[in-house]
């Protein structure tokens, strides 16, 4: 609910963000994406199916750290991931409290802020992939005079 409000009253509920990032709803929400998500342990050892456990012994004074300003993210787990030609790809991986934290934060920011990004943005936002934008591009690129002039770029690309 405070979610809906503070996307159609905009700035005027800033303050109360917070509130709702931490609430307990929201937390709980963020824990089952999470969980969801079948990530692995971050350098505290701690799996995600811990954390509720932990929650309900340590969650008053994560929350009093998160809304004094005084809580700082724990350090990020180092992995190497084979990739497919044979290399290797670096991977962090935070502790679980930290995605969920992360993962509360999201779901009370992405609502406010998805509905001012431009229909032609596709960089990390919900339900878009790299896929969909190299698609989009290629049905641009076949418009070619149309798209061009429409966005401005006569000047910029030569359209033929």
């Amino acid at each position: 609910m405070q979610v809906k409000e503070a996307g159609e009253h905009e700035r005027a509920l800033t303050q109360n963000l917070m509130g709702a990032i931490l609430c307990y709803s929201n937390i709980k929400q963020a824990y089952r994406q999470v969980k969801q998500n079948k990530g692995v342990a971050g350098i505290d050892q701690m799996a995600v199916g811990d954390f509720s456990a932990w929650y309900a012994e340590n969650g008053e004074t994560l929350l009093s750290r998160l809304y004094k300003g005084t809580c700082q993210p724990q350090g990020v787990k180092q992995v190497e991931i084979p990739k497919p030609n044979g290399g290797k790809r670096k991977l962090g991986i935070p502790t679980v409290t930290d995605r969920i934290i992360q993962q509360a934060i999201a779901q009370v920011l992405s609502p406010i802020y998805e509905r001012k990004f431009s229909d032609h943005s596709y960089g990390f936002r919900p339900n878009r992939s790299a896929h969909q934008a190299l698609r989009k591009g290629s049905e641009y690129a076949e418009q070619g005079e149309i798209f061009c002039s429409r966005y401005g770029f006569e000047n910029v690309l030569r359209c033929s």
